[in-house]
């Protein structure tokens, strides 16, 4: 393939970077192994087990072979294929695979070597660190988008020599600064602008990016001209055509992952959608840009040389204490905080405790903005209970998350819901809980979901850390806490771990469904009914046959 300069874009396959853990989890088993056609369709059971695959048609008995973790055979490998159309050969089902781990790669999760058509493929430590959530996510995408090069190992195709995240972040910067000097009120720099000039520059030279951006403004002002951009883009630069529609596409997309280091936000809406800097964490960008202000393209031999550079990259605000204190001071000060000298003993838990009631601000706000019927509607979607498209373009599992957090707080009140989940400014989820976290409190309970179908991954996943989490927390607050935990199916074996837990720790603990904790919510019409109903189902796990309990609350 003849290598030409583009604008930049992701690889579409795996649209939210939200999924990008659900996958990296899946391929995990088969880390460091011979990626031939046997391991291709185990990993794409893998992929339909958890729900990351939604297929249209499966048989009832296949069906409860994948949750029970069981390998299909190969007639019913074939009659699974013959059913579902959009998956009608193991070609296609290997070049959709393999297209999607290849968008993994280039964002640095993996590394393939060996034989092109059967590699070996390995999970770099950024992949791990993103799924044992060990690191703040926030800081994981920070270190590879700072790293990012347009024209890396894994982007053979490209001439382009420009660091697209640095060069977004030191255009914006002074972007805003120039624009105020000519008395305009400086919002950042807008989606168009951003596809066209930024995701098409073929270098580092963002001062030269900034003056274009001036040029055009004090020609056209703030609106979008298709045919000047097209002909700046396609003639003047010389980059390889393509539709103008896609480039809205291309923006979605790398803003997608920019937004996951939590310092770029959206604002706005239609045609004048401003990609700006978080208010929150303003002063990390602040030390980035002197930190990067002589940032460079770099070249590299090799994926392994590439992958080694983004996983050693610096973030100012983690290397330096001074850095730190600062950015908390500002974080503070976002939050209308007052911090005395003696907060700054404990860095790590002073910025946890800010973090939070940020997140709990942006989450009370997209609170406020909610309808309950539609939330319930969105559980119902979950649930398999409708068919309808979710409005919501979060992953299924950290949608859950967000749905009973949202439906908790507009239902009952925002004072005693705390949400673990990382939210941006605008109330939207960038991932779930750090490790050792619930994942929601509210008032005595401890909420734990999981869109997890698959028996042995429930069990393994989602048993011994509840147990674990209730005891810490009883201990903690020193009162006894209820506990639940929420999924679209219950296996027995969980059933009865939840059972022995109860009588073990006397405790009130029980697994349900989602729709089971759908009809919970409605028939509960106040929070004291909330707590009496949902006793309710404890009674029933510890005084009826385990099989009886699961059947009653999965069908």
């Amino acid at each position: 393939m003849k290598s030409v300069y583009k604008i930049f874009s992701f690889s579409t396959t795996i649209r939210n970077p939200q999924r990008n853990s659900v996958f990296l989890e899946c391929l995990n088993k088969f880390n460091g192994l011979v990626f031939d056609s046997k391991n291709s369709r185990l990993y794409f059971e893998e992929l339909v087990k958890n729900g990351i695959y939604k297929l249209s048609n499966i048989p009832s008995k296949i069906n409860e072979k994948l949750i029970n973790d069981d390998i299909l055979n190969d007639s019913e490998f074939e009659e699974l294929l013959k059913l579902n159309p959009q998956i009608s050969s193991e070609e296609k089902i290997n070049f959709r695979i393999r297209t999607q781990l290849k968008a993994l790669e280039s964002q640095g999760f993996l590394i393939f070597s060996g034989d092109k058509n059967k590699p070996i493929i390995t999970m770099t430590n950024l992949a791990f660190e993103l799924i044992n959530r060990k690191s703040y996510i926030t800081d994981i995408y920070s270190k590879i988008m700072i790293g990012l090069h347009s024209g890396n190992p894994s982007r053979k195709s490209t001439l382009n020599k420009a660091r697209v995240f640095l060069n977004t972040i030191f255009v914006i910067d002074l972007l805003k600064k120039e624009w105020e000097k000519l008395g305009n009120e400086a919002k950042g720099i807008l989606k168009y602008e951003f596809k066209s000039f930024v995701l098409g520059m073929k270098d580092c030279d963002y001062k030269k990016c900034v003056q274009d951006i001036l040029e055009y403004r004090k020609n056209y002002g703030l609106k979008e001209n298709e045919k000047y951009i097209s002909d700046y883009l396609f003639n003047k630069l010389g980059l390889k055509k393509i539709k103008y529609d896609s480039l809205n596409d291309y923006a979605d997309e790398v803003f997608r992952k920019f937004e996951m280091t939590g310092l770029l936000i959206a604002r706005g809406k239609f045609k004048h959608i401003y990609y700006d800097f978080s208010n929150f964490n303003s002063k990390k960008i602040e030390s980035l840009l002197i930190a990067y202000k002589n940032y460079d393209f770099k070249e590299f031999s090799n994926i392994e040389e590439y992958i080694n550079f983004l996983d050693n990259i610096k973030l100012p605000w983690l290397d330096s204490d001074e850095v730190r204190k600062e950015v908390i001071k500002q974080k503070a000060k976002n939050l209308n905080i007052t911090l005395k000298d003696s907060d700054f003993e404990n860095l790590n838990i002073l910025e946890e405790s800010l973090n939070q009631k940020f997140y709990n601000k942006a989450l009370q706000s997209a609170i406020l903005q909610s309808d309950i019927k539609e939330l319930l509607e969105e559980l119902k979607i979950l649930a398999s209970l409708s068919n309808a498209k979710s409005k919501y373009d979060i992953p299924e599992p950290l949608r859950l998350e967000y749905l009973l957090a949202l439906i908790l707080g507009k239902k009952y009140g925002i004072s005693k819901l705390y949400s673990n989940l990382i939210y941006n400014e605008n109330g939207i989820p960038l991932s779930y809980a750090p490790a050792g976290k619930i994942d929601l409190e509210y008032n005595d309970f401890l909420f734990e979901a999981t869109m997890i179908k698959n028996r042995n991954q429930q069990l393994n996943s989602e048993t011994t850390s509840i147990a674990r989490h209730m005891k810490e927390s009883q201990d903690k607050r020193r009162e006894y806490l209820r506990t639940i935990l929420i999924a679209p199916y219950i296996h027995w074996d969980v059933a009865l771990f939840f059972k022995f837990c109860a009588k073990e720790f006397e405790s009130k603990i029980a697994p349900i469904t989602i729709a089971k904790f759908i009809e919970l919510i409605e028939e509960s019409p106040n929070f004291n009914d909330f707590q009496i109903n949902f006793d309710k189902f404890v009674n029933q796990l510890l005084n009826e046959q385990t099989q009886n309990y699961i059947d009653s609350i999965n069908f």
